[in-house]
C-alpha cells in the first residue's frame, strides 16, 4: 500500500488558504462575509470526502476523517485546531460500503470507524494509535426507511451510541456496550424535512454529547441531551450560505468542547470553536 505522504499530496490540491475572515456566512446571504472561525490547512480536492471527526490515534484530542474516491481511509491528526500530518488507515474499501461516522462504540477510550455496508449490515473497525485493528459487525442489517446520522455518548454512559433518524423524521439511538447494541431507544418526536440532522458531539461543555442540526435557511441548532433524551432545542450562531457544508463535530483544538467542522464548496476546511454551546470565535 503506498504511504501517507502520497495521498496528502493529493489533499493540497490548491495551493492557497482562504483568510479566516472570509471562510464563512454570518448570514443567509451569500455575499455577507462573516468574521470568524478558523480555517485548517489549505483545500482540499474534490476526490477526498470528510467523514467524520474523532480521536482515532487517542491523543484526546479529535482527528479529521476523510475517504478518498478509490476508497481508501485516511486522517488528518490535529494538534491546536491544525493539521500535522495525513496518515492512511488500512487498505482501500470497497464501494459498497459508506463510512458513517467516529465514536468511541467499544468503550476502549479510542475513537472507532462506524460503516454502513449496501446491504444495510453496521460495522466498525476498533482502532488503536490511528490504525485499525478488526473489523466487528454490529447486530443485523437495517431497513432503507433508517438512516445513519452520527455517532455520540448521547446517553452519558462513557460509550458512544449509533443515532438514527427514519423517513418519518424520529430520531432514535442505538445504546452501544463492548461494540454491541444493548437496545433500541426513540429520542424525542419526530422532525421535519426542513431539518437535516448534521453530526453528535459535546458542544455545550457538559460531558454528554448532543444533536447537531442544520435547518434549510442554513441556521444551525443543537439538542442537548440528557440520559439519551433531548431537554432544550438551541440556536448557534446565524445562518450558514449555500456554500458551506457541515461536515462533523469533534474537538480538533482540544480543549475540551467539541467543535463544529465545515467545508467550503472549495475544498477548505473551517471549524467554529465552541463554548457552552456557542461559537467562540
Amino acid at each position: 500500500m503506498p504511504l501517507a505522504r502520497t495521498f496528502v499530496q493529493s489533499l493540497l490540491l490548491l495551493s492557497v488558504a482562504i483568510p479566516a475572515s472570509s471562510a464563512a456566512r454570518s448570514t443567509g446571504d451569500p455575499e455577507a462575509p462573516r468574521v470568524g472561525g478558523i480555517d485548517i490547512s489549505t483545500p482540499v480536492g474534490k476526490v477526498w470526502r470528510l467523514r467524520g471527526v474523532g480521536d482515532l490515534d487517542g491523543d484526546e484530542t479529535d482527528d479529521i476523517v476523510w475517504q478518498h474516491q478509490n476508497g481508501q481511509v485516511h486522517y488528518w491528526p490535529m494538534l491546536n485546531g491544525q493539521r500535522v500530518d495525513g496518515i492512511d488507515i488500512s487498505t482501500p474499501v470497497g464501494q459498497g460500503w459508506i463510512l458513517r461516522g467516529v465514536g468511541d462504540v467499544d468503550g476502549d477510550e479510542t475513537d472507532d470507524i462506524v460503516w454502513q455496508y449496501k446491504s444495510g449490515q453496521v460495522h466498525y473497525w476498533p482502532m488503536r494509535d490511528g490504525q485499525r485493528l478488526d473489523g466487528i459487525d454490529i447486530f443485523t442489517p437495517v431497513g432503507k426507511d433508517w438512516a445513519l446520522r452520527g455517532v455520540g455518548d448521547v446517553d452519558g454512559d462513557g460509550t458512544a451510541d449509533i443515532v438514527w433518524q427514519h423517513k418519518t423524521g424520529q430520531v432514535h439511538y442505538w445504546p452501544m456496550q463492548d461494540g454491541k447494541r444493548v437496545d433500541g431507544i426513540n429520542i424525542f418526536t419526530p422532525v421535519g424535512p426542513e431539518w437535516r440532522l448534521r453530526g453528535v458531539g459535546d458542544v455545550d461543555g457538559d460531558a454528554t454529547d448532543d444533536i447537531v442540526w442544520q435547518h434549510q435557511n442554513g441556521q444551525v441548532h443543537y439538542w442537548p441531551m440528557l440520559n439519551g433524551q433531548r431537554v432544550d432545542g438551541i440556536n448557534i450562531s446565524t445562518p450558514v450560505g449555500k456554500d458551506w457544508t457541515l461536515r462533523g463535530v469533534g474537538d480538533v483544538d482540544g480543549d475540551g468542547t467539541d467543535d463544529i467542522v465545515w467545508q467550503h464548496q472549495n475544498g477548505q476546511v473551517h471549524y467554529w470553536p465552541m463554548e457552552f454551546g456557542q461559537r467562540s470565535i
